[in-house]
């Protein structure tokens, strides 16, 4: 498999917002040196065409702005959801790059996903660096997942991978934690990416939203979390917790790595 043929996969839906998405889309796509491919879903043979004219318009559009960038497109009949499997085992897809208000219908095509996640916001410079990548830590096995992410920011763009790591007082739960702190750093280390340790004040459970709340004092300009490993009853009550991350997660990029499927591996 080729660098080209693996592909950053972009939705969208041609609302304003989309510029927003396509820009962060492309700087991946820049970064991680894959193909950019705009993709759509239609739902009927009228819609079909109306976003078939929108896309190959839109994309000679960016051919001619970024001629750097290999750009293609794609439409997709029914849901992303449905489409998942499709986009991993046939178009080699390795990140797929949405709004954050996406996430009220996105779920249930992430909990089917291999690839990681992006969702984001604005077009502020800072945020589209990908220089300064927070991870935090806790002492879940599925923390350990948002490793090998961290590790393509560090190599490919030279990033620092900051890990934030939870606060526990329970002797078990803090061993857990600690073994997954050794583990970042040894494999970072292994690996030449730059990375600090940063003690947060939270329990494993708090340290998503304390990463968050102090992303601006630490100068972040991506998280990335894993998700849920298991879905509870409550869960299904009040709504996931990294839906509830996504959403208040303002201008800051969130990358959301699903633990129970085994994550794709990119090509060097």
């Amino acid at each position: 498999m080729t660098h080209a043929e693996q592909k950053i996969i972009v939705i969208c839906d041609f609302s304003e917002r989309m510029k927003e998405v396509i820009i962060h889309g492309a700087r991946m796509a820049d970064i991680l040196r894959k193909e950019l491919c705009l993709t759509a879903i239609w739902t009927n043979k009228g819609q079909k065409a109306e976003l078939h004219d929108k896309i190959t318009q839109t994309t000679r559009s960016l051919k001619s702005n970024l001629p750097q960038l290999s750009i293609s497109w794609l439409l997709l009949q029914k849901s992303l959801r449905d489409n998942m499997q499709k986009l991993v085992d046939e178009y080699n897809a390795v990140l797929v790059v949405l709004h954050h208000d996406d996430i009220n219908w996105v779920m249930k095509a992430f909990q089917q996903s291999s690839v990681a996640f992006l969702f984001v916001s604005g077009e502020v410079p800072r945020f589209l660096s990908y220089k300064n990548v927070l991870v935090p830590v806790d002492y879940r096995k599925a923390s350990k997942e948002t490793s090998l992410w961290a590790s393509y920011l560090g190599r490919f763009n030279r990033a620092q991978v900051q890990l934030i790591y939870a606060h526990e007082t329970n002797n078990e739960d803090a061993g857990r934690l600690m073994k997954n702190l050794d583990f970042f750093k040894k494999f970072l280390s292994s690996l030449n990416v730059r990375h600090h340790e940063i003690a947060g004040k939270a329990s494993s459970w708090g340290i998503c939203n304390e990463t968050l709340a102090r992303s601006d004092e630490w100068l972040g300009d991506l998280m990335i979390f894993s998700g849920s490993s298991s879905i509870t009853l409550l869960d299904l009550m009040i709504g996931l917790p990294e839906k509830r991350i996504v959403k208040k997660a303002g201008n800051l990029p969130v990358m959301l790595i699903n633990p129970r499927k085994d994550i794709c591996m990119m090509c060097d």
